[in-house]
């Protein structure tokens, strides 16, 4: 699947709209805001409401007008800026050590928004070496409890959506 067709088969998907709900919900006023992980999935564009709107992955990606693009690790990045909002939506279930990873996200903006496959079945997909996630490996990673969350089904695939507020 080429890369545009994989964001196409994608975009419908209810959980974006959640995140997006709670992006206008929790960050009216617009700003700035920095999408970590979202590699060729182009969502970012949906936050027109954001002066400033930045992504950063590991692996190059595609070149949006209006969003300065970054290719670096995010551990490594060092934001000028406390972000409006920050996104990771299917990111942390990647990692082999996601715990370092939320603090920075928690650290790198005023609210941010996660998202992670929920209660999937480990070995499922190979590439998530977190699998199952739940509510307590939120917890575990984000060492605070969420300002609200909520659990969006597309199909028989569920997914966690949550915010969380800076608590510096």
């Amino acid at each position: 699947m080429n890369k545009s067709a994989y964001w196409q088969s994608r975009k419908e998907l209810k959980y974006y709209q959640e995140v997006l709900r709670f992006a206008r919900q929790y960050a009216p006023g617009g700003g700035s805001v920095l999408d970590v992980g979202s590699h060729n999935c182009d969502y970012i564009t949906w936050f027109d409401w954001f002066a400033n709107r930045h992504k950063i992955d590991l692996r190059k990606t595609i070149e949006i007008e209006g969003v300065k693009t970054m290719q670096g690790d995010f551990m490594q990045f060092q934001s000028p800026i406390t972000y409006d909002l920050v996104l990771c939506l299917q990111v942390l279930e990647h990692l082999r050590e996601p715990a370092a990873f939320a603090q920075k996200l928690l650290s790198t903006g005023k609210i941010l928004i996660v998202s992670v496959p929920y209660r999937w079945n480990a070995g499922k997909c190979p590439c998530h070496p977190q699998d199952p996630v739940d509510e307590e490996k939120l917890l575990q990673w984000f060492k605070i409890s969420w300002s609200e969350m909520t659990i969006v089904t597309d199909g028989k695939v569920r997914r966690l959506v949550a915010v969380y507020r800076h608590q510096g």
